[in-house]
Formats: structure tokens, sequence, C-alpha cells
């Protein structure tokens, strides 16, 4: 079937003619006069790279009176000029690397499932809103047009990124290797791309390419306060040499001994080769393969009381004292290698095929403390609060209250105890049958433990093959066709990461091992007559997904002297199972083995084109309409314990459009924008404690809708040619528009508690980001190489992300309607406003060949501690009591003043 889209959508094309007269020019870095290799020049909509000399051609057949040639690259100055034959642009970097220092400040970890909300993608196309959003709105957990991040694709040389299972790409992935993904194309929204069919939140593809990489070396040294405080890279690169070939290496490493959350630390490396070889003119092949290990200890959301008792926002309840030293319960560990080969080759002066064929491999650990019959030994448990005392309202509660205050603000509590839970294993000792089914049989004796270091892993590989044809009959038509297909197959399981001074763990659910008295029921493996557990050793769940997807999409894109027109289309098979290797006690039929093999067939379509009312002034319009398959994770009822799926799963709907205006004129550029976007028939599957039926419970949401609307803008005005105003907004609403369906499960019962129960979603905000944003800053770039500047930020209309539990009428039945009470239930909170200021001030040297460069940013240099860059209302709900407040809003504060010192050397 793929191939009759090809040929149907190849059918669009017009005869081929010949060409026509060329316009050249040549681009140069503005520091050095060396050529720039691949840098993408716009004129008219159509798109051109500069060669391994530095020249473009533009078609003579697409340029009218007035014709501007637009250059946005990241990290520099963008340039808007008249066309000329033979003209030279010269690019001039802006502070070292902008893109890089704004992911360097905010590195936030967004592949992160314990967190209920997920920072959107660093935003990287070089105009005043995409860098002002990344650099100034980005550490806020601002998400471009409130899409989450499975709305934004990122490849990396023609691969995508995006866990099938999680739906999103980690930039965690190549952390560190800022200097070898600097060459990207990047769009904001469905705009023609040559790799992709796109999304809604825009796509970008990082190119590794070593002949695009600048010559020589660099080494920079980088000196912050934030997540870590010492960074060191170094980057070869040969530049296109004689025999054809090029080469690029580069390696880092990041480290902090703690972070500014107290009990955090990171240690991350990276190291990076790729290799290039032209066989002739027409073809080449490219080889990368990078790696990014890292580990860090995480710091998690907490309670507006906890942080009060303890007089700071960075308070972590992760970590505790062990022999002196901080230990962090929490701690995530990766390594992930990834291979891509992109071969190009130029079939005809019409005609190009390129293919980029990957393969990823991946080992991901999370570790988090388990117990079994022992109390709950995290710090910040709600019954170990001083509000869960004097809900009582009873004097002896009011007594222990504030004793239990004064035992957080001393520091006894609120942090984790670890010599508490060895003690209490090391005390426990305990004789077991080694075969569970023969009670009577050999014995074990030894201290069990009751808490443990649990490991939580998922371990990967995946292989892509994306072939692309791309087709050029007439230097105004382009038709652009490829096939995606992609196999992948994930194993998660749990282990025992630290026997914390016992000597062995039974592997059993401790829910079915208190509800049931047939010891059966209990045992997470039948297939295992062992229940003995040691360090290293598998618990709980092991399953593996596999997910297969295929897929076809295609564009045309005519030109004209005074715009452009396209128009795509797209069809993705996938298909997605879990094959578990364990027989569950309480599940024995519906556990072990393959579940069903759920399939979707998605289709999109997406138009749009570009209007020039003259050289300066540009409207574009871009539209799409699509279905996605849900993702891995909200497609089964309960992935630890069963192979049940979703009833009514089904693949969501979107329909989207925006309209750009843009002024391009030498000393004032702007750019605003009005998007729409409507998301429905979303799935979601949650997990939590549920009070009320005191066990483990699984609530799957479908049917959910979201509607995205807003405006965007942003502008930039030289005064002079050394100063310059910047400035970008955004207002938005990013609301629910239908109130899902839930089905409710528990773990330790195979019986539907709730089914079809309705949720009031339906008016309310998404949450988790801020839906008003703007900054406005002022800049002065020396022409001797030295630059200053600050910016005022507002981040407004930030509210919390839902508990749908809470807006069920079994959360306020029997509350008489429009009372405090039951108003308060389903309030749902609003954050402060939050206001902040920046500083950034450079300087850049030249001696001989060497370029030397000195960065200094500064976030938030106010130090404002109170911003709370996102909350959520906690899963968990009083049933009983009604109360919202036993259970109340988490969140996660912003680092205070944050500094980020860069030293660069070039040579």
């Amino acid at each position: 079937m793929k191939h009759f889209f090809t040929l149907l959508l190849m059918s669009f094309a017009a005869a081929a003619f010949a060409q026509g007269n060329f316009i050249k020019g040549t681009v140069l870095s503005g520091e050095t006069d060396i050529p720039m290799v691949a840098i993408q020049v716009e004129v008219n909509g159509s798109k051109f790279l500069t060669n391994d000399k530095g020249i473009f051609s533009i078609p003579t057949e697409i340029v009218s009176e007035g014709t501007q040639v637009h250059i946005l690259q990241d990290g520099y100055y963008q340039v808007d000029a008249l066309l000329e034959d033979n003209m030279v642009i010269k690019l001039f970097a802006e502070t070292d690397e902008a893109s890089t220092i704004a992911l360097s400040l905010t590195d936030l970890d967004m592949d992160d499932d314990d967190s209920q909300s997920t920072p959107g993608l660093l935003f990287s196309s070089g105009d005043a809103y995409s860098s002002i959003a990344g650099f100034a709105w980005g550490p806020y957990w601002f998400r471009q047009r409130g899409y989450n991040s499975s709305y934004m694709k990122v490849y990396f040389d023609g691969i995508d990124m995006a866990s099938p299972e999680r739906g999103y790409a980690s930039w965690s992935l190549w952390g560190g290797l800022n200097d070898v993904i600097r060459n990207k194309e990047v769009t904001t929204s469905t705009q023609p791309i040559d790799f992709d069919f796109g999304d809604v939140g825009g796509s970008t593809n990082i190119l590794s390419d070593p002949s695009s990489q600048k010559p020589g070396y660099k080494a920079v040294y980088s000196l912050g306060n934030g997540n870590y405080n010492h960074r060191l890279m170094l980057t070869y690169s040969t530049g296109l040499l004689d025999n054809g070939w090029a080469f690029t290496v580069s390696g880092s490493r990041r480290w902090a001994q703690e972070s500014y959350a107290e009990g955090t630390f990171y240690d991350a490396w990276a190291g990076f080769v790729s290799a290039e070889k032209r066989f002739s003119d027409k073809h080449k092949m490219v080889f990368t393969a990078f790696v990014a290990p890292r580990t860090v200890g995480q710091q998690m959301a907490t309670t507006k009381e906890a942080y009060e008792l303890k007089g700071t926002n960075y308070y972590n309840p992760t970590w505790g004292w062990q022999d002196g030293k901080k230990r962090n319960s929490r701690q995530k560990s990766q390594i992930n290698p990834q291979f891509i080969v992109k071969d190009t080759w130029k079939i005809s002066d019409k005609l190009t095929l390129r293919t980029s064929a990957g393969y990823q491999m991946g080992k991901e650990k999370r570790t988090a403390l388990n117990w079994y019959d022992a109390p709950d030994p995290r710090p910040d448990y709600y019954r170990y609060m001083p509000s869960f005392f004097y809900n009582e309202g009873t004097d002896a509660g009011d007594l222990i209250g504030d004793r239990v205050t004064e035992l957080w603000q001393n520091g006894t509590f609120g942090q984790v105890n670890w010599d508490h839970m060895y003690n209490v294993n090391r005390n426990s000792p305990s004789t077991v049958p080694v075969d569970w089914r023969n009670p009577d049989g050999e014995q074990y004796s030894g201290s069990r433990s009751h808490y443990i270091i649990e490991g939580r892993h998922n371990d990967y590989h995946r292989i892509d093959v994306n072939p692309t044809l791309m087709f050029k009959p007439t230097e105004t038509l382009d038709i652009i066709t490829g096939v995606q297909l992609q196999y992948y197959q994930s194993n998660n399981y749990n282990t025992v990461e630290d026997l914390l001074g016992g000597d062995f763990w039974l592997d059993i659910d401790n829910f079915a091992d208190r509800d049931f008295v047939e010891r059966e029921k209990s045992i997470n493996n039948l297939n295992d007559s062992t229940w003995i557990r040691g360090q290293g050793d598998r618990i709980g769940h092991d399953y593996t997904a596999h997910i297969q997807t295929a897929g076809w999409w295609g564009q045309v894109k005519k030109s004209f002297k005074k715009g452009s027109v396209y128009v795509g289309g797209n069809v993705t098979h996938t298909s997605m199972y879990r094959d578990s290797h364990r027989r569950k006690g309480l599940f024995p039929d519906n556990s072990f083995g393959k579940s069903e093999v759920l399939s979707f067939l998605d289709f999109g379509v997406k138009a749009g084109g570009e209007y020039f009312l003259n050289g300066r002034n540009v409207l574009t319009v871009n539209g799409t309409a699509y279905t996605k398959a849900p993702y891995f994770m909200d497609s089964f009822l309960s992935l630890r314990t069963r192979n049940e799926t979703v009833d009514g799963l089904t693949s969501s709907k979107v329909l989207s459009g925006d309209v750009n205006y843009y002024y391009r004129g030498e000393r004032f550029k702007v750019r605003a924008t009005g998007f729409y976007t409507q998301i429905s028939d979303l799935s979601k599957v949650i997990s939590y404690f549920d009070d009320g039926h005191n066990a483990f419970m699984n609530y799957a949401l479908t049917g959910m809708g979201q509607t995205h609307t807003g405006i965007e803008l942003g502008a930039s005005y030289n005064i002079t040619d050394e100063l310059r105003l910047r400035g970008a907004a955004t207002y938005a609403s990013y609301l629910y528009s239908a109130n899902p369906r839930a089905t409710a499960t528990v773990d330790n019962n195979s019986e539907v508690l709730i089914e079809n129960e309705k949720v009031f979603f339906n008016g309310r905000h998404v949450g988790g980001s801020p839906e008003i944003a703007g900054t406005i800053g002022l800049e002065y770039w020396s022409k001797d190489y030295w630059n200053v500047g600050f910016q005022v930020n507002f981040l407004g209309d930030r509210y919390v992300t839902l508990n749908p539990v809470r807006y069920t009428d079994r959360a306020v039945e029997g509350v008489d309607k429009g009372t405090d009470e039951y108003n308060e239930i389903l309030h749902q909170e609003k954050m402060d406003d939050a206001f902040t200021v920046d500083f950034f001030a450079g300087k850049s040297w030249k001696i001989d060949n060497k370029l030397i460069r000195l960065n200094l940013n500064v976030n938030n240099a106010l130090n404002n501690t109170n911003i709370a860059t996102t909350g959520f209302q906690q899963y968990r709900y009083d049933f009983q009591g009604q109360n919202p407040e036993k259970f109340p809003n988490k969140y996660y504060y912003a680092q205070g003043i944050r500094a980020f010192l860069n030293l660069s050397l070039t040579f």
C-alpha cells in the first residue's frame, strides 16, 4: 500500500523543465571569515543549504523585486537582507551558544515518570520568541502552546528519538554534546520538513554530518550552581578532507557532589564520534555513535507544610544521613548507546534518496524504598506531619502536633532514617521454607528485610529504518515521500538493590498477603517455587513490551514568486503487546505470557502556505488533522500485574491550525502567531493508593479532550547597530474539553470496581504550564566583541494538574452543592504569578587563529525562591472525611539565583 501512496503523490508533479540561472552568495563566520557549511538560507519560502565553500545558489525563477534572504541559525544573529548576486553574508554568534546555555541551565529530567507534570522540550529555532521561551521560561516548566512533549518531534539524523512506550524524547540521551548538535532543521508547527510528517508542537532534526561541523578544536569549561557545578567539553572536527573523509569526536563530563537541592548529586559523561565519507559529489554516508551515561540523585515534590517546616523550598525528602554521609533513596541511572547510519544518494539532479538506519539499546534504572509489614519510611508521609494530629481537633492531638512540629524544625524528622531501617532488618530473625509450595520442607533462617531499596529497570533495544525519497522535477516543485519502520522491545522489571542490613527478601505481593489466607495468592511468580531473594535478584513484575510501527508519509510543495503552498499526508500502523515472564498468584490465568495484540491504523493530512506581501512582510498558514495511537503505558489496566487491556481504547484525534505574520526588516523583526488545537479521545492510566478501597488503584481514563488556543508574539529592534531591544509574549488558554469516563481496578483483585465513571473535567485547566508569559530585554553588543544585557520576565495563569478522582460524584457524595466544602473539593489552585530578572554578559578575544569566549548568564537574579515551577493534586483522596487538605497539593520550586559561567577556546 505504501508504494501506491508514493506513486499517487508523485503523480501530482509537473513535467520537468530545464534549470534556469542562479543568484549566488556566500556565508562566512563574522569572527573568523571561514566559510560556513550547511547553513540554511531561505528565499521566498524555499530553503537552500550552503556547500563546503559556504556558497548558496538561488534559482532566478523564484526571485522577484525586493526578494529577501532570511537566515535563522541557532546561536547566531538572525539575518534578513536584500538578495543580491555575489553577496557576502557574515553570521555573528550571540552569547556563546545561547541555546546551549539555556539547556544547561534548565537540564530538566523530562522522562521522570515519578512526576505528574512533565516540562516540555526546550526551543531552538533561533528567533526572538523561541530563544526567549527556552532561556527565560523553560526553567519554569513552560510548554510551547501547552502541549506535552509527545507532540514535539525530535529526530537525530533522520531517526525518531521518542520512546515508543512514553511517546516523547529525552534530551538527556545526548546531554553534554552541545557542540556537535548545533546544526538542526527546526519547525514550530506542521510546516513542510524533509524527514517526517510533523506534529503540532513542531519538529527538530539534529544533523551530525562532520563536514558541516566547524573544523578545529574547541574546549569548554563551565561553572554553575544548578543541577551540576562543573562542565568540561572537548571537541575536534577535521572538516572535509581531500580524500572525502570527515571526522568529529566530542566528549564531556558534568558533575556536582551536591546540587542546589540537599541530598541531590549529578554525575554525567558523554561521548560522540562521527565519520563521513563522500564517495562522489552525488553520494555520501555518515556513521554516528554517541552515548551519555549519567547517575543523579533526585529531588521529589512535597507539600507546602513540609517546605515551611524546614524553612526552605529546596527541602528534599528523599535523603538521610548514613555513617556521616548524605544518602539519596531516589537515584536514577541510564546508559543508552545510539548508532545511526545515514546514506544520501543523489540519483540524478532531480532525485535524491536518503536512508537513515538506527539501532538503540539502553539500560535505565530508578531506585525507591520498598517495605513489608513496617511503617512507611518516607519522611513526609502524611501521618508524620503536624497537620495530621492537629486535624484530630483534640487537646491531645494539638500537643502531639506541637511536638512533631518541634522535631521537624530541629532536624529530627524530615529525612530518611537509614539507621532505623537497618536496625529493624538486622533484628528481624525469621525462618521460611525455601520452596513456598512445601512449607514443611527445607528451611532458610536469617534476618528478613522489612525495608529494601528497590531497583526499577527498563532495558530496551530498538531498530529504525527510514528511507526518504526527494524529487524536485522543477526548481519550484518539491515532492518528498518516505517510509518509517520501527521495532521496539523493552524489559521492565524490579530488583533488590540493597537489603539494608537484612539477609533476604520474600518476593510476595504485600496487599495480597494482607488480604488472602491462601499463600499462592501472594506469590509474585507461581512458575518459580523459590521466593527467597537476595541483592540483584528480580522481584515484583517482569514483562517485555513489544511495539512495532510501519508508516508512510509524503508532501508536495509548490513555490511561486510571491509564496508557496504545500499539502501532505501520512498513514501509520502500530501494534503492541505485553509479554509477561511471571505468573502472578492473584491472576494466574491473565498474567503470564503474551497479551492480546493491540493494533491501530492512523491517518493524517496537512496543508498550508506562505504569501509574501513584499520582501519583508510574510503571511503563513498551517493546518492539520490526524489520529494518533495510544501509548503502551496507557493501554493496559495494570502493567505491573496482568495482561488486561483498557476497554474502549482508540486513537486520539488532533485538529489544529495556526496563522503567522512575519515582518523581517533590517532593524525591526517580528513574528505574531495565533493558534488553535483540539485534541479528543485521549487515554490515560494512573496508579495510586486508594483510601476508599485500601488498595493500590489503577484508574483508566478514556475520552479525554483538550483545547489549546492562544497568541504568540516575538520581536526584536536594533535601536542602533550595537543596542537591541527584544521581547516575547504569549497569551493562551489550555482547557479540558470533555468529561472522560473511567474504569477502576485494584492490583489485588480481578474485579472491576468502578466502570464508566464520569469525570467532570470539561472547562477546567489542563495545568502544568504557564498560560501567560512575557519578557522584555535590552542588549548591548559592542563592535569590540563584548556584550551585556538584561531581561524581565513574567509568568502567569499557572494551574496545578488535576486528580480525576476528585471530580467525580463519589468525591462529593453527601456534600451539599455550592457549599464551601463542596467548592473546596472541586477547587483547582492557581499558583502565584512569577516575576524574574535575568542578566548576561560576554567577551570574545581573537588571538591569531584562536578565539576565546567568556560568558556569564544569571537567571532569577533577584533570588526569588518562592516560585513553584509546577504543582499537582495528589491522586490519593480522603473519601471518608472528604477533606481535600488531608492529602494536599505537592509542588516543585524553582531554584533562586542561578549563575552559569562559560569559558571556551576555539582554534
